[in-house]
């Protein structure tokens, strides 16, 4: 893979709740509407999909029998237990859609953004955090997905996760949706046109 090819790997880390997805799905839409070449990787996890999520569009959802067969297998650039569950980037497609061309996503927790840094380190690595951990645990709140159990030790893996922001090229605040995607779009299309990204 060449240094070219790398630098078109885009590496994405948040807490949980600090809207990485939704930046990334505006990102893709303004890729497709500037007829950019991108793929978003699709990773496998072992955890239950949550309301509204599709296999093969959101995650790969595995059972922990097909997970552990793939790791024998060396199917995975990375793989990690993240809040109690397996989740893996598949090695398949990336080299290939990057040698086609593409800028590549990855979105992904800081310990396999790690992992992944060092195969590809020429890649881009993009750090996303939340306004401040009180904000976090608002959005975690109001979205509904998880039990008081479950937000509480997100909050508590975030504040060790922000700790690791300086590890990343590129760092981001999302206190405003809008100005995030505009900085994202600068950063990775080299393009700023304002609001012009819907």
């Amino acid at each position: 893979m060449s240094n070219n090819h790398e630098k078109n790997l885009y590496i994405f880390t948040a807490p949980s709740g600090a809207g990485k997805t939704t930046l990334i799905k505006r990102l893709v839409d303004y890729a497709k509407k500037k007829q950019h070449k991108v793929h978003l990787s699709i990773s496998h996890t072992t955890r239950e999909p949550r309301a509204g999520e599709q296999s093969s569009k959101d995650y790969y959802f595995i059972s922990d029998e097909e997970f552990n067969k793939n790791i024998i297998d060396k199917k995975y650039l990375e793989y990690a237990v993240v809040h109690g569950n397996l989740y893996g980037t598949p090695k398949t497609q990336i080299d290939q859609k990057l040698a086609d061309g593409n800028k590549v996503f990855l979105e992904i927790d800081w310990q396999g953004a790690l992992k992944i840094l060092k195969i590809y380190p020429n890649a881009e690595s993009i750090f996303i955090s939340p306004p401040s951990i009180d904000q976090l645990r608002k959005r975690l709140e109001d979205r509904g997905l998880d039990t008081k159990e479950v937000i509480e030790k997100r909050i508590k893996g975030a504040a060790l996760e922000m700790k690791k922001a300086v590890h990343f090229k590129h760092q981001i605040v999302n206190i405003s949706l809008d100005t995030a995607t505009k900085n994202l779009i600068n950063i990775i299309f080299g393009e700023n046109n304002g609001k012009n990204y819907s």
